[in-house]
């Protein structure tokens, strides 16, 4: 059966107490969370070339959006914010709010392109509605186009300006503001296809120090986002660890999809991944137990947690193998904490 494992909600070292089952699935025996951490971190030194490669392309972050300001005609400003996932690079224009079209921002990227030492090979963007728009501006620069929320590194700048820039800014609106830049694009969860489930789950977390320690070319997939420079090192990241007989193939998969968000929908009793711009997957449900009204049950603990961390939580893959092999691992972050 598939299992959630029910721990003590206690950050480092943890007790298996229970396990609460979900139908046709098969009985294996999980591990706590103590185990995969020495199990698995200190292995994070099998370094493979191909990976490396991989996880040094460029990728840049885009967006093309009016911004809380009007101009002396009542017309929005509108702006290009570039950000590369890396924070090594930014470039930020306006532009007139007639040349709103897909032609004048190809014109742009392409003369920034040109002007850029280190071009990308990765173009991400996160807004549904600029779709038509961004898709066909960038259709022909040999670029790879990717509709995602996974650009944290764009969130921060964003949310940045919208604290330090635009309110000094003369026509500030702050009743345009974006409070959360994916409230528009929640849908009904789609069911996780079948091949692709994971055996068990647990809730854990991991010190800011321990996900820093992760080398992105050690792992077979992953991504991680920038961590708040206020964060001392033992500040807990709160997250899940996924047991799967398929973990490579279920951490690509989930790479693929863009992972970028996961939530406990505490009143409907389910755990939903967000993947894409505007995608949900049940992954599963909880189980009534006596502790589910407690505060420290744990999908009510994992929420509480993403708070402290300002969002941030983190999703990671691990096989069955005696190796105990991770394959994947994201470090994610909820836009609207």
């Amino acid at each position: 059966m598939f299992c959630f494992c029910i721990q003590r909600p206690i950050l480092g070292n943890y007790k298996k107490k229970s396990f609460l089952g979900f139908p046709n699935v098969g009985n294996f025996r999980t591990q706590s969370f103590s185990k995969f951490k020495r199990s698995v971190l200190p292995n994070l030194n099998k370094i493979s070339m191909k990976n490396e490669l991989i996880n040094e392309e460029i990728i840049w972050e885009l967006d093309f959006f009016s911004r809380p300001v009007v101009d002396e005609n009542g017309k929005k400003l509108w702006e290009i914010i570039i950000v590369d996932q890396k924070g090594n690079f930014e470039h930020i224009e306006t532009v007139p709010n007639n040349l709103v079209n897909s032609k004048e921002l190809k014109k742009r990227i392409k003369i920034l392109l040109d002007k850029s030492d280190k071009k990308p090979k990765v173009i991400k963007f996160f807004r549904s509605q600029m779709f038509n728009m961004i898709n066909i501006a960038l259709s022909d620069l040999d670029l790879i186009v990717r509709p995602s929320r996974r650009t944290f590194s764009l969130y921060n700048k964003i949310s940045e300006r919208e604290e330090k820039i635009y309110p000094n800014m003369k026509g500030y609106r702050p009743f345009m503001r974006e409070s959360d830049f994916n409230a528009s694009l929640k849908k009904v969860p789609q069911k996780m296809p079948d091949a692709l489930r994971g055996e068990k789950y647990i809730f854990a977390s991991l010190s800011s120090d321990e996900l820093s320690s992760i080398n992105s070319s050690d792992i077979a997939f992953s991504g991680f986002c920038p961590l708040p420079a206020e964060f001392d090192k033992n500040q807990q990241i709160p997250g899940i660890v996924i047991y799967s007989e398929r973990a490579k193939s279920l951490s690509g998969w989930l790479d693929g999809v863009e992972l970028c968000n996961v939530f406990c929908d505490l009143e409907n009793k389910n755990l939903i991944l967000e993947c894409g711009l505007d995608i949900q997957f049940l992954f599963a449900k909880f189980s009534e137990t006596k502790n589910s009204k407690n505060s420290n049950f744990e999908p009510k603990f994992f929420e509480k947690n993403k708070k402290k961390s300002q969002g941030i939580h983190f999703v990671a893959v691990q096989s069955y193998s005696k190796q105990n092999e991770i394959a994947g691992i994201w470090t994610l972050k909820s836009s609207s904490l």
